[in-house]
């Protein structure tokens, strides 16, 4: 899925409002939407199964529900204990996330509940468990409550109180920034907007001409993962060596580039390594750290810490340049339409830079909606040498009376 952002400049607050110091102009920031009432209700299930299972395996038993590819969150493993104390193999948390209708919530979670009896019954026994994540509003009651128009008029207002007190007057606009958020990928059979519902204006408080729309257009890529992030923890005898260490991970794919932790003491030293893999060799790559963690001379564990999505899915996002400026003058386009001033031509475009990997990229943290957006999911920055994970560009229009 890609997330498209657009950002026009400046501001996204509480409304506030400021003349500048030699009084030409009155600058506003108007928001709407606050006090709207969430209509669904967000879930969290996790179905659990052996180690050696599959996400091929997992969304075979549950074909037919609602926990599908689109709402496949993450994965991770949690460790196990025989009754005398001694670690046994971990079992895998598959974790799922869905956004229910209120109106529905009663049949949802009777049908989860459903689905908990028919998979403990089921050949490969699954153990599902689910919990309630709190309200949520949906796209469709966030557009309907944040029109352009209702923002430029509440800036206007705005701006004319605070004009008022000075014993001026609000005239054209001079100068506009806004945001808007379109949504589009597996989860959106067509492209929806998710408004930001904020409004910067500028009023002229003099004989004033109109001058800009500046906006920054930027793409990131927000796709489902497709790969499982494994971790390593060796813990070798005092005098090992890093190359006995790697030794006894060898035939598991983990090389000293995976390496990205160090710690304990002299006596007591833990190497960590993390690794990705496709979910197709998801369980060749856990069979191999099996065999590393049998050995006797070195102690090695594992664990699944989540997922990630790779490179060639990313570069396979659309991140032009043409792109981004068609998503730029759409946005102006409707600005300018809702404050009635005529848009003109392009003036100035400029490299925006790289949007921040924070919150787009996999390692979720099981939060609810941990990797799709509108879901709230956090990176594990830094660790495998994440790529670039968008695009963006500035492109500042003329406005006119």
């Amino acid at each position: 899925m890609i997330k498209r952002i657009l950002t026009f400049l400046l501001l996204a607050s509480a409304a506030f409002g400021q003349i500048n110091s030699n009084s030409t102009s009155v600058t506003v920031t108007a928001t709407l939407g606050q006090n709207v009432s969430p209509d669904q209700i967000g879930i969290s299930v996790t179905v659990e199964s052996a180690v050696t299972a599959t996400l091929a395996d997992v969304l075979a038993a549950l074909q037919g529900t609602v926990l599908t590819p689109v709402t496949f969150s993450s994965v991770y493993s949690t460790q196990q204990y025989t009754t005398n104390g001694k670690l046994a193999n971990p079992l895998l948390e598959w974790t799922f996330q869905l956004a229910v209708p209120l109106a529905n919530m009663k049949s949802q979670v009777a049908a989860l509940q459903a689905l908990k009896m028919s998979l403990s019954q089921g050949q490969t026994p699954l153990t599902l468990s689910y919990s309630v994540q709190g309200p949520q509003t949906s796209t469709q009651v966030q557009v309907q409550s944040c029109a352009l128009s209702d923002l430029v008029a509440a800036a206007r207002t705005k701006a004319q109180q605070i004009a008022g007190a000075a014993n001026l007057k609000a005239g054209n606009v001079v100068a506009l920034s806004s945001s808007v958020t379109t949504m589009i990928g597996p989860s959106a059979p067509t492209p929806y907007v998710i408004p930001t519902c904020s409004l910067t204006a500028t009023f002229a408080l003099s004989q004033q001409t109109a001058s800009t729309l500046s906006v920054s257009a930027s793409r990131t890529v927000n796709a489902p993962p497709d790969l499982v992030v494994l971790s390593a923890d060796v813990n070798p005898p005092v005098d090992a060596t890093f190359n006995d260490i790697l030794a006894a991970l060898a035939g598991t794919g983990i090389t000293a580039a995976n390496l990205v932790d160090v710690y304990g003491d002299s006596v007591n030293t833990h190497w960590m390594f993390s690794l990705a893999v496709p979910f197709s060799k998801m369980k060749d790559a856990i069979a191999a750290l099996q065999q590393a963690a049998s050995q006797q001379t070195v102690t090695v564990s594992y664990s699944v810490q989540g997922t990630q999505v790779s490179a060639q899915l990313l570069a396979a996002q659309d991140c032009s340049n043409a792109s981004l400026l068609a998503d730029a003058q759409a946005q102006a386009r409707k600005v300018a339409a809702a404050a009635s001033v005529g848009l003109g031509g392009i003036v100035a475009i400029s490299d925006g830079g790289l949007p921040s990997a924070s919150g787009i990229f996999a390692f979720t943290s099981g939060a609810p909606y941990a990797i799709y957006d509108p879901l709230y999911g956090g990176p594990l920055g830094g660790v495998l040498g994440i790529p670039n994970t968008g695009c963006s560009i500035s492109v500042q229009f003329g406005i006119t009376q």
